[in-house]
């Protein structure tokens, strides 16, 4: 089980934030940030990774120190990556509520939300 903050919007839509690491950031970075909705993120991270590539060319050893900056940028993610949801949905209109819920996801952390406190 895990802990999730759960947000609303005026339009009674849900999402749900777990606390803590993510991995789905850590992993995919730009591309969680984009399934996200978190797109100057997402983008800005793959555009500076593809120009660094770019430059690096054959060189072994910018290769080396982008793959460092690549894992630091994961580590920063993974650690920072639910809090920067949680101010993405904010600046998108939802609020959060003020029950955390304990589940085993996200989908489950939402109907347990609805079925105990419904649609305050």
């Amino acid at each position: 089980m895990k802990l999730y903050k759960i947000f609303k919007n005026p339009m009674n839509q849900y999402e749900a934030v777990k606390q803590g690491w993510s991995w789905p950031a850590f992993l995919f970075g730009a591309i969680w940030a984009c399934v996200k909705k978190m797109w100057g993120l997402g983008i800005g991270i793959f555009v500076t990774f593809v120009v660094l590539a770019v430059l690096a060319g054959q060189n072994e050893m910018f290769g080396a120190i982008i793959n460092l900056l690549s894992l630091g940028v994961g580590i920063v993610l993974g650690m920072q990556g639910n809090t920067l949801r949680e101010k993405n949905l904010v600046k998108r209109g939802y609020v959060e509520v003020p029950q955390v819920i304990n589940a085993a996801n996200p989908e489950a952390a939402i109907a347990q939300y609805i079925a105990e406190y419904g649609h305050k």
